[in-house]
């Protein structure tokens, strides 16, 4: 006996839910494991450099120390010092341009923005798994950097 066409709608949505719904479930346990798994002793600091100099290293705990700024940027809020400040704090007052590198596991690991793209809406967001990330309102979506190791001065 063969099943007909119309139970087999039926069967193949569900299987098709099931399929969704596990992967869902799946990339969130991934998602969540990560966020648990990284403690402060994973994070390595955040350098700025100028010229292959290291002018300053800051920890987790010392960018979290930092005075914070709110900027909206794609439709949510995000927190964290401003870049500025940061760069003061190391000690650069003057400069061209800035390339911020990230760990490079969720997006490209390198942004550059020139002096006349950083106000004092570019500020390096605290983000909930306890590192950090560069945030502003004109930063686009497919240049963002995440799990910042280095700022490079020019």
């Amino acid at each position: 006996m063969t099943t007909s066409n119309r139970e087999q709608g039926p069967r193949r949505r569900t299987v098709a839910i099931i399929a969704v719904v596990s992967l869902l479930a799946v990339a969130a346990v991934a998602w969540l494991a990560e966020g648990l798994l990284t403690t402060p002793d994973d994070i390595p600091p955040l350098l700025v450099t100028r010229g292959g100099e290291v002018l300053a290293t800051f920890s987790m705990a010392e960018i979290r120390d930092l005075p914070t700024h709110e900027v909206s940027q794609f439709g949510k809020w995000e927190e964290g010092p401003q870049l500025l400040l940061v760069l003061s704090e190391a000690g650069v007052e003057d400069f061209e341009r800035v390339t911020i590198l990230g760990q490079g596991v969720r997006d490209d690991g390198e942004i550059v923005l020139t002096r006349a793209e950083i106000d004092e809406d570019v500020v390096l967001d605290l983000a909930n798994r306890g590192t950090v990330k560069i945030a502003g309102p004109d930063i686009a979506w497919a240049d963002r950097v995440r799990d910042l190791t280095e700022i490079r001065v020019e």
